[in-house]
């Protein structure tokens, strides 16, 4: 335990206060003119176990006349422009559950080693790596802010290693057309256009959600959907605003039994009206969680269909539509700079991440340049067709599900 002890000199005066304690084994002393200064230095070693280094941290941290690391982060937000009001809300999140152990400190006094059990602490809550990631994206954002405004002379965050992603399976699920006829069929007949859409194009939901009939165009040449809008969650709950990403603003073609699956729906919507409510009934919006319980509850009803069970492993998520869409392209013989433009990708790398495992061929292709190369010669391998690819129909005369 530390200790004060007030130094006197040879007439008797004291002339200075020493602290002494132990840090990890080994007996050490400061001194100080002043004796609260004696007693607060005693408090912050008695506070961090008598370790040194910590207690010199906490001094600084005491003393600093900088803002805490959440105030700049919140300055830092305000300070962002052409922002999307999902992506400030996401970030305020962040701040409010995920930033505790730096939150309060002076944004001049974290350091890489507070960077390190903040990582810990996210891995403790059991935060997945892509959470963290994220996180971790904005607290050095935020230190970049700091280090523009002269808070602080560096940014701790940069060299930080995060820790990797362990899973064992692809989070994205790629539904096969039969598995897709099989959960259409299994849905009420009113939700089957938007199913159908979505398999059929790779739409968001929430661009799905804010078409109106006026983005179609059902008898041109080549059949299209306009997206220029998209639902997002704001501050106050959901808006219509621009779409995901400036790409994201495209036209996509409509192959023709996606059209004819929403034609009827189409035609009956009023201008200006959402084409895809959740029920006749229905017209307030969004309606998110509706459309994702209606498709989760399909995917019940074919698992327990008698006839025809669905066989899958996990639940697929709406989002996995999109996914089985860009497989099917992809089988079909689309190159993924087509793919990409179709998804609305900001990104190719995007859509390489995502899909360019799903390239039929390419592994053949890279390996037979590699025998080229090793063998220091040009040579023709005749037909570069893999084979016959199958195409899947999407059927819109589907069954009415079992009672």
């Amino acid at each position: 335990m530390a200790n004060v002890e007030a130094r006197k000199n040879a007439a008797g005066k004291i002339t200075s206060y020493r602290v002494e304690w132990y840090d990890k084994g080994k007996r050490t002393r400061m001194s100080f003119k002043a004796e609260h200064e004696a007693i607060k230095w005693k408090q912050l070693l008695e506070a961090v176990g008598e370790d040194t280094k910590k207690a010199e941290r906490a001094l600084l941290r005491q003393v600093s006349q900088s803002p805490t690391f959440e105030e700049v982060a919140r300055g830092h937000i305000e300070r962002l422009i052409n922002v999307r009001e999902y992506t400030i809300k996401r970030y305020n999140g962040y701040i409010k559950n995920h930033l505790e152990p730096i939150a309060h400190i002076p944004v001049d006094q974290v350091t890489e080693d507070d960077m390190i059990r903040w990582i810990k602490y996210m891995l403790k809550k059991g935060c997945s790596p892509k959470t963290i990631a994220n996180v971790h994206g904005f607290i050095h954002a935020t230190m970049n802010s700091a280090v523009r405004r002269r808070l602080r002379p560096d940014n701790p965050c940069n060299g930080r290693l995060l820790p990797k992603d362990d899973a064992t399976e692809d989070k994205a699920m790629f539904l096969t057309m039969q598995q897709m006829n099989q959960i259409i069929s299994s849905a009420p007949r009113w939700h089957r256009p938007m199913w159908l859409l979505l398999i059929g194009s790779g739409l968001r939901l929430g661009e799905a959600t804010a078409l109106t009939p006026a983005d179609f165009q059902l008898n041109a040449d080549i059949p299209s959907v306009r997206i220029t809008k998209a639902f997002q969650e704001v501050e106050q709950g959901w808006a219509v605003g621009a779409p995901k990403t400036r790409k994201a603003r495209r036209t996509v073609a409509l192959a023709p039994s996606t059209v004819e699956a929403v034609r009827e729906r189409v035609v009956a919507t009023k201008q200006g009206d959402r084409v895809f409510s959740i029920s006749p009934e229905t017209k307030v919006f969004p309606q998110h969680r509706q459309w994702l319980d209606a498709w989760y509850a399909a995917i019940e009803a074919a698992k327990n269909n008698e006839d025809d069970p669905l066989k899958i492993e996990r639940r697929p998520r709406i989002h996995d539509i999109r996914h089985s869409h860009a497989s099917m392209m992809i089988a079909g013989g689309m190159n993924l700079f087509e793919l990409a433009d179709r998804l609305g990708h900001e990104s190719i790398t995007t859509t390489t991440k995502t899909y360019g495992h799903l390239v039929p061929d390419a592994h053949f292709r890279a390996a037979a340049m590699v025998e080229v190369a090793l063998n220091g010669e040009s040579k023709n391998s005749g037909s570069n067709t893999a084979g016959e690819i199958e195409i899947l129909e999407i059927s819109t005369d589907l069954e009415e599900p079992n009672a």
